[in-house]
């Protein structure tokens, strides 16, 4: 991504910061784009069903939607959309609003979905530059011109990832709701389940032997604020998503502990870095690609890309900034005196 496609998508994720509220009507959204993502709660869309289905359900609807509509062998984009959607800013109690915000997405086509789910991977990048730079390989297509193909592929995704619960299960906002499922491991596993036949092949700790791990691990004595957990094999991270659930049954907070994910995959380390947000499993959580076996450790160089990222954010924000507060003083100068020659 360029800086100036950078800059952009934060100009417009500033601009809708209303992003993180309780969907409005597209009246009282201030947005005169009706196609646009902020119209979330407008009544006009028709009731779309969706209710929360099994993780193995929801991973096989979303990739027999995207190889039946696209054709493609592309995963970046049916889990990059997955992603999006997890990462959805507006989070109520109970994720109560997951049905509204479903029949919208369902409703949309598919230029209209990728607009908005670029402007919520802008919205993520200010949170966690370094996440989200670790979750390129699936944001980046929100960036191509995609073809009709593909974008019906969008559409189609969209609405199985919305009917069979992605909504209800990461629009909550209480994060230990949000940390019962591993819809990226699952997404992942299903379309490389689909694409075996290349020598494509990819598995992940099922759920249940995670939890058993997490059980070990804390039985006999609780780990103390402050500690670090690595995983050098870390997929999608659904083992710490158990120990976090863990940790949270004990009353500690997974944000008083460092967390460190290496994953040779760069899909896999993407949707781990995604779930960490999705998880909340705080500010030393890290997630770095590359070969444990060949580089070793990378906690290093992942607090170095960590550091690096948030001073990069800072001076893209300063700038957005200053450009917004330059074109809103030209504008009052060109209002101030008709013949002013200010841009």
């Amino acid at each position: 991504m360029s800086h100036q496609d950078l800059t952009d998508q934060i100009a417009a994720a500033l601009k809708a910061r209303r992003l993180h509220a309780a969907p409005k009507t597209a009246q009282a959204s201030g947005c005169d784009n009706p196609g646009c993502a902020r119209h979330a709660g407008a009544s006009s869309f028709p009731h779309f069903p969706s209710t929360a289905r099994s993780g193995a359900d929801f991973g096989e609807a979303v990739a027999d939607a995207w190889y039946k509509a696209s054709g493609s062998s592309r995963m970046d984009i049916p889990v990059g959309i997955v992603a999006a959607l997890a990462l959805w800013p507006t989070k109520t109690e109970g994720a109560a609003h997951a049905g509204r915000l479903a029949s919208y997405f369902a409703a949309q086509p598919g230029p209209v979905l990728v607009q908005g789910y670029a402007e919520c991977f802008a919205a993520s990048w200010m949170q966690r530059p370094d996440l989200l730079d670790v979750a390129t390989p699936i944001t980046q297509w929100t960036e191509e011109d995609l073809d009709q193909t593909l974008l019906r592929g969008v559409q189609a995704v969209t609405r199985a990832a919305v009917r069979s619960g992605v909504l209800h299960y990461t629009g909550s906002s209480d994060p230990a709701f949000r940390s019962t499922i591993d819809l990226m491991s699952w997404t992942v596993t299903a379309l490389r389940h689909h694409s075996s036949r290349k020598g494509l092949g990819e598995y992940h700790t099922p759920p249940d032997i995670a939890a058993a791990m997490a059980s070990v691990l804390t039985a006999k004595q609780l780990p103390e604020p402050g500690e670090w957990f690595c995983e050098p094999t870390a997929g999608t991270g659904s083992m710490f998503r158990t120990l976090a659930e863990a940790l949270r049954d004990h009353n500690l907070d997974p944000h008083d502990f460092g967390w460190m994910m290496q994953e040779l995959s760069p899909v896999a380390a993407a949707a781990a870095a995604v779930n960490v947000l999705v998880w909340d499993l705080g500010p030393r959580a890290l997630v770095a690609c590359g070969d444990t076996l060949a580089q070793g450790d990378l906690t290093a160089a992942a607090l170095a890309h960590q550091r690096e990222m948030f001073a990069h954010r800072d001076r893209i924000t300063d700038a957005t900034v200053a450009a917004v507060a330059t074109h809103k003083a030209n504008r009052l100068l060109n209002s101030l005196f008709p013949n002013s020659t200010a841009a």
